[in-house]
């Protein structure tokens, strides 16, 4: 029998030396390795996020105790990136901008929780009890329907979405032919979960006890594995739709701790190499969960070789957000922010700078370090480029498809990068090698670095560069307007101690906090 042509090998065949992609409107060319070939292929394209996961969580970005030996190895073989930012400084934001492609100053979310109530901040705002119409489910394009409309298969698995429950078909109108996951940040909480939801279908797991499950520091269950099932069902879906251009996007949990109400504690089926480390418990089990979910990686990367679709994938990696050291007890024993300010909930460099890696052997050179400023609203932006679509209207973003490919004389150039996030009523701006962070109000000072000189936003240099201030400072006030939700998340003068939840941002600035 003869072997079965795979999609890869029906490409090839359509190679013309006389067609340039260049012709086609926001299409990348892509070269093989046969020089005389140049073909339109739209590229298997995965996004694996993680959940919390600091700067230097990776050995590649710097970490010295915990093992990813397989992510470090993606890095070697494509491009990593040093100046990577996600959309904002938690979950449900960071995701929303993600999935809409909109910077913080026009997305429809801009906090894990619900917008203020009133408006004008009168009382001390308060919080709604369900988002405006509009707002989530959102009412622009969103990622999954780009890739779609594209003509890709496309997929979710894991922390759906922005983690907030949508009813039901939403998840199928977004553009997902086929999700398996958590409708709902909370549930994400949970390693061995007592129900998932996979395409409006609610799965429970009996082996998952409820009475054990809930137990803190479980190592060794026998139950289902949330971050063990998404890994078969990611091997199942690539599989079965090798033969299409396909579109993973994998919003891992890993490693996001649990709620006290569920035990604590991180569960883990084996503790790996980590048990004979002069640890905590919580370390070996933090270090375990990263440890294995490097294995996860490096298991698609296999499957791809194995199935001759290496080279027509593109794989990128990155985080929501930054670190968060409480899940093993705030102890400094990995030091997973580097050399960054803050962590997850502050717009410092430690709570937005992320890592990023992306690999896609034969079009990215392997082993390659870039220091561009992007976001992760930027996604939507370069996935379309790559589909060969155009990006929606809406959307912030700029392909980076020519800095990936060793073009950076072809990259789209930006003023700025920008956040805002309601706890504490935090704005940030990059602009080149300047970082703008104003904290509390629209007439608190704002702080100035020198990202080329003062990562670790040490050194505050506002008062020796008014011009700088100044367009920064119209930057905070241009990059909300436009966007009809901003009324929902409105920003006082000056700090206020009233407000719900943004105190405690302030008196742990004041005692050195977010550092």
């Amino acid at each position: 029998m003869p072997k079965k042509q795979t999609r890869r090998d029906f490409l090839k065949t359509l190679g013309i030396a006389s067609f340039s992609v260049a012709a086609v409107p926001g299409c990348t060319e892509i070269k093989r390795k046969s020089p005389e070939k140049t073909i339109l292929s739209k590229p298997n394209i995965i996004l694996i996020m993680a959940d919390d996961l600091g700067y230097a969580g990776l050995g590649c970005y710097g970490q010295k105790l915990i093992r990813t030996p397989r992510i470090d190895q993606m890095a070697r073989e494509g491009m990593r990136f040093t100046d990577c930012y996600a959309a904002n400084t938690v979950c449900v934001p960071s995701r929303c901008g993600l999935i809409t492609g909109q910077h913080p100053g026009h997305a429809t979310i801009r906090d894990n929780f619900t917008p203020h109530v009133d408006i004008n901040l009168k009382n001390g705002g308060g919080y709604m009890r369900d988002y405006p119409e509009g707002a989530w489910p959102p009412n622009v394009t969103t990622l999954g329907q780009v890739l779609k409309n594209a003509g890709y298969k496309t997929a979710q698995f894991g922390k759906l979405e922005a983690g907030i429950p949508m009813p039901a078909g939403k998840m199928t109108e977004h553009g997902w032919d086929y999700w398996i996951g958590f409708r709902e940040t909370g549930a994400a909480f949970q390693y061995y979960p007592t129900e998932l939801w996979k395409n409006d279908e609610r799965m429970t797991f009996e082996a998952n006890k409820p009475q054990d499950v809930r137990q803190p520091g479980i190592v060794g269950y026998k139950g289902v594995y949330s971050a063990d099932l998404f890994m078969e069902e990611i091997s199942k879906f690539i599989r079965e739709n090798q033969q299409e251009p396909f579109f993973i996007y994998f919003p891992s949990q890993v490693p996001h701790g649990r709620s006290p109400r569920d035990g604590d504690q991180i569960q883990v089926p084996d503790i790996g190499p980590y048990a004979d480390r002069p640890w905590t418990h919580l370390e070996k089990l933090y270090a375990a969960m990263m440890t294995r979910f490097d294995g996860h990686v490096g298991q698609i990367i296999d499957l791809l070789k194995e199935l001759d679709l290496d080279e027509n994938t593109v794989i990128f990696f990155t985080s929501d957000n930054g670190d968060e050291n409480s899940y093993y007890k705030y102890t400094d024993r990995f030091h997973a922010t580097g050399p960054l300010r803050g962590k997850k909930r502050y717009l410092y460099e430690g709570g937005i700078r992320v890592p990023m890696i992306v690999r896609w052997p034969g079009q990215i050179k392997a082993g390659q370090t870039n220091k561009l400023p992007w976001a992760s609203w930027d996604m939507m932006a370069t996935f379309a480029d790559m589909a060969g679509v155009k990006a929606p209207e809406h959307t912030d973003g700029i392909s980076v498809v020519p800095t990936l490919l060793g073009r950076s004389d072809k990259q789209t150039p930006r003023e700025y990068l920008y956040w805002e996030y309601q706890h504490a009523k935090q704005q940030a701006v990059r602009m080149g090698r300047w970082k703008g962070v104003r904290i509390g109000g629209t007439k608190e000072p704002i702080e100035l670095y020198d990202m080329n000189k003062d990562i670790g936003e040490k050194n505050n240099i506002a008062a020796a560069h008014p011009k700088i201030i100044e367009r920064i400072s119209e930057i905070m006030k241009e990059a909300r307007e436009g966007s009809e939700f901003t009324k929902y998340w409105p920003l006082p003068e000056h700090r206020r101690d009233d407000i719900k939840m943004d105190n405690s941002i302030y008196k742990t600035l004041g005692k050195g906090g977010g550092y």
